[in-house]
């Protein structure tokens, strides 16, 4: 029947044109990178998928899930956008996004950027194009767009926000308006988010001794195995430290983010300390004896310090 023909005609052009559009839409692929690491000066640690064992260097480019953490340094990180994050002393962030697709033909990227801050401070300025961009700490959650400031964490915990140009387009939970003062090396040095990162950083470098002692023939190969197995348990207690700060968020999505993460965090050391039995069990040395006096082995403890910042909330 004609009518019949017609409409079939009708719905196998529907269907191929949504086909092609599948194939021709765009890839988000978790390898591309978000930002670059623009300017830096002093001690500043990277962890780039994954890996603390990045060193930093003017052009880096970062990508979802990284961090940057600084002692007495300060970096710059300028995101795609044109969104510039000025990170200073005792800081320590975690930058992600996620990226979607905006109707169905336009092709459009809505894309949603968290910085988590975990210690420290940083100036923000937004860039020209449109991303929901939010700022999240222990105790709140700040939205922002077409903005400028600087946010911070005070050593009691609390978070404070100054705009210089714009205001929040959102908040969850508490926050005090001004700039916190700067916490002290000495303080931040024992946090548990710090200590934890110096540690899995420490753990990093050691691993990388290591392959050289074995590569000149001063070590057993199986030490590698061992020190691989260090650092991804150093590596998951940072990840736990990380997550054991944010349950405390007033937001629900971030409080499940955090118990995500905590739960692999556990399951990550679980596997680890069982690949350290098995690296020993294969002839690994413990003590990691090559090491020198002048060149310390594995001493130092994995599991960081349980001193943390206090989180208060203001009443």
């Amino acid at each position: 029947m004609p009518y019949l023909s017609k409409r079939s005609y009708a719905v196998c052009c529907c269907v191929l044109f949504v086909g092609l559009f599948i194939l021709t839409s765009p890839c988000f692929s978790a390898d591309e990178s978000i930002a670059t690491l623009t300017k830096f000066s002093g001690k500043v640690l990277i962890k780039s998928h994954g890996s603390w064992g990045i060193p930093p260097r003017k052009g880096l480019p970062l990508f979802s899930q990284d961090k940057v953490v600084t002692r007495i340094g300060s970096a710059t990180v300028t995101f795609r956008d044109g969104t510039v994050v000025d990170i200073y002393n005792n800081t320590n962030i975690l930058i992600r996004e996620e990226k979607k697709e905006k109707g169905l033909a336009k092709g459009a990227k809505l894309v949603k950027r968290h910085i988590l801050l975990f210690l420290g401070k940083l100036f923000f300025k937004t860039g020209r194009k449109k991303v929901d961009m939010q700022f999240e700490t222990a105790t709140a959650l700040v939205g922002i767009r077409g903005t400028a400031g600087i946010l911070s964490i005070g050593a009691e915990g609390m978070t404070y926000i100054k705009f210089i140009e714009g205001h929040a387009a959102y908040t969850v939970g508490e926050f005090i308006e001004g700039i916190a003062k700067e916490v002290p090396v000495e303080i931040a040095d024992v946090t548990s988010v710090q200590r934890a990162t110096f540690v899995a950083r420490a753990a990093a470098d050691q691993l990388r001794r290591t392959k050289e002692k074995v590569t000149k023939g001063e070590m057993r190969p199986q030490q590698v195995a061992l020190a691989k197995a260090i650092l991804e348990e150093a590596t998951a207690w940072e990840v736990l430290a990380n997550a054991e700060l944010m349950l405390k968020s007033p937001d629900a999505k971030v409080a499940a983010w955090a118990r995500k993460k905590k739960a692999e965090a556990r399951t990550a050391i679980k596997k680890a300390k069982d690949a350290q039995k098995e690296a020993i069990r294969r002839g690994a040395d413990p003590a990691f004896k090559g090491f020198g006096p002048a060149e310390p082995g594995f001493d130092i403890p994995v599991k960081p310090s349980a001193l943390q910042i206090k989180s208060s909330v203001r009443t």
